[in-house]
């Protein structure tokens, strides 16, 4: 193994590190540094927020984030799936890889008919 094979994924990262690190420091040196007490309020999306601070999130809302971990998890294993599918079939053992993916999809399937069921998906509770 030599460095040269992964020399660009060294470039690449000190890039990202670069870019980073240069973003903070062009704000921290160009941005402007008044205080003013309303700075630190807390806001809506420009609006003054309304109701308590510590004000608790319906348990829906940590259940709907997790469902969509849940979904993009299933995206990031089917995309290289589908992309090594073709040479798989040529080699002969594109059936079991096929069945391999439709046993994943249909685990999937089943949460997402339980989230159904229970109503996880009814946005007007």
């Amino acid at each position: 193994m030599l460095i040269s094979d992964y020399l660009g994924v060294l470039v690449l990262f000190f890039l990202g590190l670069l870019v980073g690190v240069g973003a903070l420091a062009a704000a921290r040196f160009l941005g402007a540094s008044r205080f003013y007490p309303n700075k630190n309020s807390p806001y809506e999306c420009g609006i003054p927020s309304e109701g308590a601070e510590n004000q608790r999130f319906s348990v829906k809302f940590y259940l709907v984030a997790v469902s969509f971990i849940l979904f993009d998890i299933e995206a990031v294993f089917l995309i290289p799936w589908a992309m090594t599918f073709h040479p798989l079939l040529e080699a002969k053992e594109g059936l079991y890889f096929l069945t391999v993916g439709f046993v994943f999809l249909f685990v999937l399937t089943l949460g997402l008919i339980y989230e159904w069921r229970k109503g996880l998906l009814d946005w007007n509770v």
